[in-house]
């Protein structure tokens, strides 16, 4: 290996797997009913049962990494390790996660002749994970830390989602909707699409009214921005537990492009912890930077 690679937890691969690939990871934190619980989800069934707790009514809460916490981890890697260290966060448009890690790189590289580099993912869960294949490929590839760091920052840019949440009382019971819009969107089956914007924050992008309505537009954006398949690349469905509708939206992706490698990716509890029950999307690498 060229460098160490770490990361946290919203990339939203299964830990084992990390584990298998040589990828560290600090895990991110989700409570319910007070009480936390690190986001150690490696299997389809530790997923499920963090959803049908949500389905039962519980409302999970989140919260990011500290500056002590993020340098402790780093000093661990160093101290195992041979190499510099390439660490992607969570996109610090949706938590302060990735300032906390600069800061916390900032002191132990003051301390070690070793090199810390922090990265952006600008996204979350399968977004993140597209960032997280990338770094790895650099990585065994030879590239150094300060090639990849550089290169990575500007390949998050060109990762683009559109997404849709489907229960709007979900949304309203965690405050992120008022509760006249969560009442009337409900009873009228209005979706709201999002993406991911360049500053790796959320921006609501359409309102359509159904799933099915939703899903096409999510694939009118797909046929628009997609870039050509490579060996590398993979397009990843996003689902918070979403059943038939993520399957559905899978296949009619990979029926648009059969020469890709497509996957349902799980939303883990700190994505999912906001969006509810059965939110599902598309996510890919573009050749466009994304729009907004």
């Amino acid at each position: 290996m060229s460098f160490i690679l770490s990361t946290d937890t919203s990339c939203d691969i299964f830990r084992a797997e990390l584990k298998a690939r040589n990828i560290e990871y600090r895990p991110l934190i989700y409570t319910i009913d007070d009480v936390p619980n690190y986001d150690e989800c490696s299997c389809d069934a530790d997923y499920k049962a963090f959803y049908d707790q949500i389905r039962a009514g519980k409302m999970p809460t989140t919260s990011q990494i500290n500056i002590i916490e993020h340098e402790e981890f780093f000093e661990s890697l160093l101290k195992k390790y041979d190499g510099d260290l390439v660490h992607l966060t969570l996109s610090s448009g949706l938590s302060s996660t990735y300032e906390s890690a600069c800061k916390a790189a900032e002191t132990v590289n003051a301390k070690y002749g070793k090199r810390v580099y922090v990265v952006d993912s600008l996204g979350a869960t399968v977004v993140a994970r597209i960032v997280v294949d990338e770094a790895e490929r650099l990585r065994n590839s030879g590239a150094s830390a300060k090639e990849a760091a550089e290169k990575l920052a500007e390949y998050a840019k060109h990762v683009v989602v559109w997404f849709m949440p489907t229960d709007l009382m979900h949304l309203r019971r965690g405050g992120r909707v008022s509760g006249a819009s969560a009442v009337i969107g409900t009873a009228l089956n209005i979706k709201p699409i999002l993406i991911i914007n360049k500053a790796g924050g959320l921006s609501v992008v359409a309102k359509k009214m159904g799933v099915s309505k939703g899903m096409a537009y999510m694939l009118d954006k797909f046929k628009e921005f997609s870039a050509p398949c490579t060996a590398n690349s993979k397009i990843y469905v996003p689902s918070a537990d979403s059943g038939e509708l993520g399957e559905e939206m899978r296949d009619k992706v990979k029926a648009l492009r059969p020469d890709c490698d497509v996957e349902v990716g799980w939303v883990g509890p700190v994505i999912g912890a906001h969006t509810g029950v059965g939110m599902f999307g598309v996510s890919f690498l573009s050749d466009k930077e994304r729009e907004l």
